[in-house]
């Protein structure tokens, strides 16, 4: 047929395990960035820095970096070879960009920065308190745009994305 474009799908079963990783995955990077941010909240008002640093480095190493990059690369495929789209619905579009944000500060950002932290307070010398707050809002900011995107697949609002017809 001239003029249309058939997206590539999934058999049912294929779909459902793929929201299934989808869903897990994002779930538990939610979980693990609870985790973290309940840790730097303990070392920002006064826990051992020794315990609490290089456990919320370990988490973000093991299951924040992972888990993002499952979510981010499993949601694409969900965009890419079911009829939600990746560009067809604007919460879809708006998870893209967040969870594709939250990824790459994950890497850049926040494991470096839990790492730089866990390395500091098993060093001699206090850890800064301006650090310890930095990691809590780093944190805390990491765990918005998770609830942001939970919100956006429940809610599922703005509709679909509007085409130009070409002239």
């Amino acid at each position: 047929m001239a003029g249309t474009t058939r997206s590539l799908r999934l058999p049912p079963h294929w779909r459902r395990a793929l929201v299934v990783v989808h869903v897990g995955s994002s779930v538990g990077l939610l979980g693990a960035d609870a985790a973290v941010l309940t840790l730097d909240l303990a070392g920002a008002t006064g826990a051992d820095p020794p315990t609490v640093y290089p456990a919320a480095a370990l988490l973000g190493s093991v299951l924040l970096v992972p888990l993002a990059l499952v979510s981010l690369t499993s949601g694409v495929l969900l965009g890419l070879l079911t009829p939600w789209g990746l560009l067809r619905h604007w919460w879809v579009a708006l998870k893209l960009v967040l969870t594709t944000a939250g990824t790459v500060l994950a890497l850049v950002v926040l494991t470096p920065s839990l790492d730089a932290a866990a390395g500091a307070a098993l060093a001699p010398g206090p850890l800064g308190s301006g650090e310890r707050w930095a990691l809590v809002r780093d944190s805390a900011a990491a765990s918005g745009v998770l609830v942001t995107t939970l919100v956006l697949s429940v809610v599922k609002p703005f509709g679909r994305v509007r085409r130009r017809r070409p002239a």
